[in-house]
């Protein structure tokens, strides 16, 4: 059987976020630091992580579909780092074209974002919600 669409853009995100050296994918799910999960539970075995949570689509028209993805990393350091890494993330994925280059997506786009202060560990944490514009598999 074939993946879900969301999977397959959670998997092309991550390997996004790899090239961009923003977290660490491996796709046999291997969970280090640094590392990337395309669904499930944030590990509370590792320090930096991130976790990229598929969200339900939103019809858009008769042929294209809204996919959403929630992308959550969670990083030692100061407010600034979450800042830093939610910065590069926005460069990465806001208002862009064909970024990924899957499921038929034209446009990218933030749709809202929020930085977590230090919890008692010192980690800092951002979360993101992107929108992408595809076409209905």
């Amino acid at each position: 059987m074939a993946d879900a669409p969301e999977i397959i853009l959670n998997r092309a995100l991550a390997q996004l976020l790899d090239d961009a050296d923003l977290a660490v994918y491996d796709p046999t799910g291997a969970i280090g630091e640094r590392g990337t999960r395309t669904d499930g539970v944030m590990p509370t075995t590792v320090t930096e992580f991130t976790l990229i949570t598929p969200l339900t689509p939103i019809a858009d028209g008769r042929a294209d579909i809204i996919y959403r993805s929630q992308i959550f990393t969670r990083r030692l350091g100061s407010p600034q780092t979450a800042r830093a890494w939610g910065a590069a993330l926005r460069a990465l994925l806001d208002q862009k074209e064909y970024t990924p280059n899957v499921l038929g997506i034209s446009w990218a786009w933030e749709f809202s974002a929020l930085d977590f202060d230090r919890d008692t560990q010192g980690r800092v944490a951002t979360a993101a919600t992107y929108h992408f514009r595809g076409r209905r598999p």
